[in-house]
């Protein structure tokens, strides 16, 4: 590894497995100290363990339940308080919702609305004054393919929940350019996680031009280029990383 992110406290969400566990490998490797939070305090330990093990730094918090505006302040206070700072904000957690929209209730949108939109926007309002005072740093949040377009499934709140996130984005860069803040977005297609990992058929990687879906390591490595330095003039941006997916989506789940 080549220190990209030396020097830097990177808070990420969702570390309990996953991309999330991946991105608090890959970005301690490159010399950030990392805090992480999830649901799963087991999950959560664990990539703690396999952090420290590979020598880097890393604490953690669970379960933290990030829909809940206090939880969240408490979780990106007590890593501040603990690491001194805050320079980037991952928001990789996040949680779906499935259903035709005809058998659609008002309990599962809610549900889909906190899991998908609430437990970004809280701990990015908890992190934005810690960033101000660091001098600027780097928000980057979790989107999807399906909030541009469909693949045929039943995944309207998912996609309209992932919308509202896409637009966070531009809206935050506008007010954060000024603090040198930079917010970005990224917008994965299929990826094989324990989440998706039942759902993945091999129609789905046929249907891909690279012939098999992502790796949560593919996600990450676009998250560490949009978390380090080498992005200093990209803010605003939603990158789309799918292996091209997004163009041949009639079938799949995401």
């Amino acid at each position: 590894m080549t220190g990209r992110l030396a020097g830097k406290v990177a808070l990420i969400t969702g570390t309990g497995s996953g991309i999330g566990r991946a991105a608090a490998l890959r970005f301690a490797a490159e010399g950030a100290r990392v805090a992480g939070c999830d649901l799963d305090p087991d999950g959560a330990a664990e990539t703690v363990r396999l952090v420290t093990d590979a020598g880097g730094e890393m604490i953690s918090q669970a379960p933290v339940d990030l829909a809940d505006p206090d939880q969240a302040r408490a979780w990106v206070e007590f890593a501040a308080a603990r690491l001194g700072r805050v320079d980037v904000l991952y928001n990789n957690a996040g949680g779906f919702v499935g259903g035709p929209f005809a058998q659609a209730t008002a309990e599962g949108w809610r549900r889909s609305m906190r899991n998908e939109v609430d437990l970004v926007y809280f701990p990015t309002l908890a992190a934005w004054p810690h960033l101000v005072a660091a001098g600027g740093g780097a928000i980057i949040n979790t989107a999807s393919v399906t909030a541009h377009r469909t693949n045929g499934v039943f995944l309207h709140s998912h996609g309209i929940g992932k919308g509202a996130v896409a637009s966070f984005a531009p809206h935050l860069a506008v007010e954060g350019g000024p603090h040198g803040i930079r917010v970005n977005t990224i917008s994965p297609g299929l990826t094989r996680t324990p989440q998706t990992d039942a759902l993945i058929t091999g129609l789905d990687a046929a249907r891909t031009p690279l012939g098999r879906v992502g790796r949560p390591e593919e996600i990450v490595a676009v998250a560490l280029f949009l978390a380090s330095d080498e992005s200093s003039f990209v803010t605003a941006a939603d990158i789309v990383v799918d292996g091209g997916q997004s163009v041949l989506m009639p079938a799949g789940h995401y």
